[in-house]
């Protein structure tokens, strides 16, 4: 059973914040970046627990040992909460 995903807006801030810092060196590079980071999440509706549980609810899976997403799963939705892109620390 597919679910929804849900964008929150700390997810989407976070991606902002991802390609802000790549596109300092290259605009084209962080676009390229975080559209393939968007079309990658989509499988989250299909697979959500493909990523670590944290207490059954609360997931996160990292793309690449680049970037951690932290997500809640429901019985309906998969709501993408929080991005880290390990890179910045």
């Amino acid at each position: 059973m597919s679910r929804a995903l849900v964008w929150l807006p700390g997810a989407e801030s976070d991606l902002k914040a991802i390609y802000d810092l790549i596109a300092a060196e290259s605009p084209k590079a962080a676009y390229a970046f975080v559209e393939d980071l968007r079309q990658r999440c989509e499988a989250f509706a299909d697979f959500p627990s493909m990523g670590v549980s944290r207490d059954g609810r609360m997931h996160q899976f990292t793309f690449d040992r680049r970037v951690r997403v932290i997500y809640a799963v429901t019985d309906t939705e998969v709501q993408l909460s929080q991005f880290r892109y390990l890179g910045q620390q």
